[in-house]
């Protein structure tokens, strides 16, 4: 079967559309990167664990950012797969349908091949929009997701551990802090 020129210019879309999203995800990841850097950087100068703390915010705007991107990518993949499905060349498989079962999550693929099985245009959407909830691709339990949590965990015991043992301030140093603790 022939795809239409809508159809070509779709998936065309489709894949432009997931690139792009993805490099603005790590722009978002390198500019957070940057800023918890900074955080820690300023902390270890300063000897102030407390500081660490701060960048918290970091690692934690990391994640959501993640899940927000991945929610955003559902329906412009499920277009791509649906048309790759449809009109690709049954001994080659696609170009998104690949990518996704080798990079993203083999289950993501499946989960959007099977929204695609109701010939019920409701029930599919209901399909769909059920992958809105589930933790594939970049927010779940992918090898950035575990990092990222790793990332975070170490921020808030660090500052406690430094502080205790390396005997780094909390969050003041100098004099002015060293006789408000006495």
């Amino acid at each position: 079967m022939e795809a239409s020129e809508i159809t070509r210019l779709q998936l065309q879309q489709s894949i432009e559309t997931y690139r792009v999203q993805l490099s603005l995800l790590v722009q978002i990841h390198t500019i957070l990167i940057v800023g918890d850097a900074t955080f820690i950087g300023y902390a270890i100068t300063q000897r102030l664990a407390g500081v660490i703390w701060f960048g918290l915010v970091f690692p934690v705007a990391m994640i959501l950012m993640s899940r927000q991107i991945h929610r955003l990518t559902i329906p412009i993949l499920a277009t791509a797969v649906w048309i790759e499905s449809r009109y690709a060349d049954s001994d080659v498989g696609g170009l998104v349908s690949t990518f996704l079962s080798t990079v993203v999550s083999p289950s993501l693929l499946e989960y959007i091949r099977a929204a695609d099985l109701p010939d019920d245009k409701a029930e599919r959407e209901r399909l769909l929009a059920a992958l809105y909830h589930k933790p594939f691709s970049f927010g779940g339990k992918t090898r950035m997701s575990k990092i990222l949590l790793f990332i975070t965990v170490l921020q808030v015991v660090a500052p406690v551990l430094l502080w205790r043992l390396a005997d780094w301030g909390l969050l003041a140093s100098g004099p002015l802090a060293r006789s408000a603790c006495q």
